[in-house]
């Protein structure tokens, strides 16, 4: 299938969803301008605040676009818990990149809880997508990069933690922990992207 059935919200959510693609490219350009160019001369992270404002809001447009999504899975007391977990999550992560803005968070500490909510984020895409896919209701385009986002993160983060155990050999923490960085990279930056072909679908055009 390569379209939505049109349910009420679509057309709303689809407003949230190009927003979030629109922050999307902003979080990924400013990340990658902060590691190039404030980094490597320690400050003044301008770039590195914008990221942080920028990913808070992100989390908060998301949660339209998830519900209405999420609203065509199954209703099971499952289905129904996990959507609350991702919700609660995306709000938390929104919270402490707000809080590390206004400097009321430690950047160790938004950083754990942002990750958090990325890896929550990504087991219901893996998830969600795949259990839509099945249904046969839900855009192939759609789908396929959501499962491959979803398990691309929900494998990497993990691999890419390996880098700061200063305990492991060398060649793990730079093959396989950086393997891991690449490919949660290459996840990370396809996520806008999801959200423009989420938006383009739910507003039926």
């Amino acid at each position: 299938m390569d379209t939505l059935i049109e349910i009420p919200g679509d057309r709303t959510a689809a407003k949230f969803a190009y927003a979030a693609a629109g922050l999307g490219v902003v979080g990924v350009a400013t990340l990658g301008a902060m590691y190039a160019i404030e980094v490597p001369r320690n400050g003044p992270y301008i770039f590195g605040t914008i990221n942080d404002a920028t990913g808070g809001v992100f989390n908060l447009v998301i949660i339209p676009v998830v519900v209405q999504v999420h609203r065509r899975l199954r209703r099971t007391p499952g289905s129904e818990a996990a959507k609350w977990l991702v919700l609660v999550s995306s709000a938390t992560g929104a919270a402490s990149s707000f809080l590390l803005v206004f400097k009321k968070l430690d950047f160790t500490v938004s950083t754990g809880i942002s990750i958090g909510a990325m890896v929550v984020q990504a087991a219901w895409f893996l998830l969600a997508n795949r259990s839509l896919l099945k249904a046969g209701r839900y855009p192939r385009d759609l789908g396929k990069l959501g499962q491959f986002i979803g398990g691309a993160l929900v494998a990497a983060l993990p691999l890419a933690g390996l880098t700061v155990v200063e305990q492991a050999p060398a060649w793990i923490r730079r093959g396989i922990g950086g393997a891991g960085i690449a490919v949660g990279a290459a996840a990370w930056v396809a996520w806008p992207y999801w959200y423009f072909l989420a938006a383009r679908h739910l507003s039926h055009r």
